[in-house]
């Protein structure tokens, strides 16, 4: 495989950094030469936040060109729309479907798209495959909201053609968190697995 891109998005706090490192590293695991960027804009703030994780035989640069990412992990649904420019036609987007409404939205001053318009924009104009849960429902019943980059990490395992297999992302989350959260992270991937092999038919 010579190239594998990844976006992965949402707001600060979510886990955004983490989820790309742990697929860094799982990546990095199977053999691959791994590349990860990132921009934190307001991080403490719930301000955008985009990663990118790149690997493959012949990656050098670490941010993914727009047009070019073969998967969009996306924490927030209006976040997955403000980046869709990078999801190359005919991409996949994993996206945990719990909105955080911006202050903008809340004072009256903007409104949030509802998530039929959002999936539309990417069906329709990106021919995207959608693969869109609540998957801070899903962390919550893993043990903790902390645990919804761990769900939506499962998921995309799950998707057809992804090149990293999910035991080996597995082990690396087993080494990447506190000893005591093993079991919430490892009950919260097997989730976001089942969510994503139910909403695919596998």
């Amino acid at each position: 495989m010579r190239e594998y891109n990844i976006v992965i998005t949402g707001v600060g706090g979510q886990g955004v950094l983490t989820a790309a490192n742990i697929l860094g590293w799982a990546a990095l695991r199977a053999g691959y030469k791994v590349r990860l960027g990132e921009v934190h804009g307001m991080s403490q703030r719930f301000g955008s936040v985009i990663s990118y994780v790149r690997f493959g035989e012949d990656v050098y640069g670490s941010m993914v060109p727009e047009g070019k990412a073969d998967v969009m992990l996306s924490f927030e649904p209006v976040e997955a729309l403000r980046y869709i420019n990078y999801l190359k036609e005919g991409g996949m987007v994993v996206v945990n479907t719990k909105p955080i409404v911006p202050v903008q939205v809340s004072m009256g001053m903007a409104k949030y798209p509802s998530l039929d318009e959002i999936r539309k924009v990417f069906e329709e104009d990106f021919k995207a495959k959608w693969i869109g849960f609540n998957a801070e429902e899903l962390a919550e019943k893993a043990g903790h909201v902390v645990t919804t980059n761990t769900v939506l990490i499962g998921a995309l395992t799950q998707i057809p053609e992804f090149p990293l297999d999910a035991e080996h992302v597995r082990e690396v989350i087993k080494i990447s968190v506190p000893p005591k959260a093993v079991e919430m992270n490892m009950k919260a991937f097997d989730l976001g697995i089942k969510a994503a092999k139910e909403i695919l038919g596998l």
